[in-house]
């Protein structure tokens, strides 16, 4: 049976309105009778009962966040920024993964709403729809949704109660060409993600901004590569079968950073006396590969996104948040040798 507070209180000798001060830390309530509470309740196993609490306050502490694939480096990063905000804060986190399933993220926003989720946060698939169901839901509910990375095209700042965190590409950029600029390099290749998704995008049009404000050349072989190393592998074929071959090749993650790297290594060059190659993302391979990778890091998303909601909950304004990063030099860019 589930302890109440009405039995910690009588087990104490206590009222109930001291015992919940005591858990509730108030300045009126002594030290020794706060530890004498806490230890009880530790002893007995009781825990708040969020519910009736949230009743009381209309916030029920308690959030929802879907991510496609909880298995990927992008969702698990995101996840596990957002869970240790949340934790610090005192808030509880549902977390989903609708799958492929058409209609499967809408489905499960409602199923977190009916379960008293305050607010929404949604990193979608990459998709070329302009509509988002879940969204809809959400909006409808009244609730704020914090979108990560991408969200649906027909978003605008200040539309209902919607928000985004995305990393600022145009910084990364910024960031790869000062360094491949001061080592002597005067021509980029660029290897892009997926064409559907704005941030990338964005990136590919800071880089050759960028090379351009510079004097710089972006070559023409630059291209949207895709999302998986075997695409910067397979576009980066390409481009050494051209001459000349590039001296550095700035990607848009470093999947696809890894899968130049590849191809660049089976083609006899070396990394980086011949090629100097970036990444973007600062995963785990590219700390910890055999290749270690030159990367632009930047800060939690899902950190910053829980900011975010928490600024909002407290009375301020939803606006989009972009969040830095820095160039870890990890020794794939060298010094061109010509």
């Amino acid at each position: 049976m589930r302890v109440r507070l009405r039995d910690l209180a009588e087990g104490l000798g206590l009222s109930v309105m001291a015992v919940s001060k005591a858990l509730r830390d108030a300045p009126d309530i002594g030290k020794a009778t706060k530890e004498r509470v806490r230890a009880e309740a530790e002893k007995r196993g009781y825990w708040p009962n969020q519910a009736a609490r949230s009743l009381r306050s209309k916030q029920s502490g308690l959030v929802g966040l879907l991510v496609p694939d909880l298995g990927s480096e992008e969702g698990a990063d995101i996840a596990g920024g957002l869970l240790q905000a949340a934790e610090t804060a005192g808030i509880s986190v549902m977390v989903g993964s609708p799958g492929e399933k058409k209609g499967g993220e809408a489905a499960q926003v409602k199923a977190m709403m009916g379960r008293g989720a305050e607010a929404i946060f949604l990193l979608p698939r990459i998709t070329t729809e302009h509509r988002s169901l879940a969204l809809e839901a959400v909006t409808q509910a009244g609730l704020p949704a914090i979108f990560f990375q991408r969200y649906p095209a027909d978003v605008t700042p200040g539309k209902a109660r919607v928000g985004w965190v995305m990393r600022d590409m145009g910084q990364a950029a910024q960031l790869a060409l000062d360094h491949l600029w001061k080592l002597g390099h005067r021509s980029v290749t660029y290897l892009g993600g997926h064409p559907a998704e704005r941030s990338h995008a964005e990136h590919l049009r800071a880089v050759r901004d960028g090379a351009r404000s510079r004097g710089m050349d972006c070559a023409p072989e630059s291209a949207m590569a895709g999302l998986h190393p075997e695409d910067g592998e397979r576009e980066t074929q390409k481009i050494l079968g051209k001459k000349p071959a590039p001296t550095a090749i700035i990607c848009g993650s470093d999947a696809v950073a890894w899968g130049a790297a590849r191809a660049v290594l089976a083609s006899g060059l070396k990394i980086p006396q011949d090629v100097s190659i970036i990444g973007l993302g600062d995963g785990q391979l590219a700390k910890y590969g055999s290749q270690p990778l030159t990367s632009v890091r930047f800060g939690s998303l899902g950190k910053a996104g829980f900011g975010l909601w928490m600024a909002i909950r407290e009375g301020g304004e939803m606006r989009p948040r972009l969040v830095g990063g820095e160039l870890m030099d990890r020794g794939s860019t060298a010094a061109t040798q010509g």
